[in-house]
């Protein structure tokens, strides 16, 4: 199946994500992928989502041709990959997006979707935005050369009670800092 891209932040001034530990120091730097998150069915143990949270620097060379932005130095690029499973027959997902509440399902697609109702390759299939390909040449500068900082497997009930806990915040408006937040800067 393949991943769609649900979110991208541009991040201003944040220490975490420009420091060595967590983010992308330089520009010279790669990117880098910072948590992959696998949600569980509760009843079958399969994987049913799968989320991959990452970071790179907008004057990256392969990401932004021509001179670097001198006001973009302390700025990262976030981003937020969702892929589900499907049947082998399916091209695309089957999406519970029912008003909140209902189920499990329902809250966790309702917050990797972020308001949309359909998934779109054509507009989410790229770390870069819809106009840009992730290619050979803007590939590490993307998603850098190492694996990813942490790896956290939740079922579909407990990421549903903890976006339900922590949607009202500030951050449900944005899904990739807030999951960064509790996952991996909480530590």
């Amino acid at each position: 199946s393949k991943w769609f891209y649900v979110a991208r932040h541009r991040v201003k001034g944040d220490r975490r994500l420009n420091g060595r530990e967590f983010g992308v120091r330089s520009r010279r730097s790669g990117g880098r992928v910072l948590m992959r998150l696998l949600v569980r069915e509760m009843h079958s143990q399969q994987v049913c989502r799968e989320i991959a949270i990452g970071c790179f620097h907008p004057n990256s060379k392969g990401v932004r041709k021509g001179d670097p932005l001198p006001e973009a130095e302390d700025v990262r690029e976030v981003w937020m990959a969702v892929r589900w499973s499907t049947e082998a027959d399916d091209n695309k997902p089957t999406l519970d997006l029912r008003k909140e509440g209902y189920d499990y399902e329902g809250v966790v697609d309702n917050f990797l979707m972020q308001k949309r109702r359909i998934l779109d390759y054509g507009s989410m299939g790229s770390a870069l935005g819809h106009r840009k390909a992730v290619n050979n040449e803007n590939v590490r500068a993307i998603f850098g050369d190492q694996p990813p900082m942490t790896t956290v497997d939740l079922h579909e009930d407990e990421i549903a009670e903890i976006l339900k806990t922590n949607g009202a915040k500030k951050f449900a408006a944005l899904p990739a800092l807030m999951l960064l937040k509790l996952f991996l800067f909480s530590k």
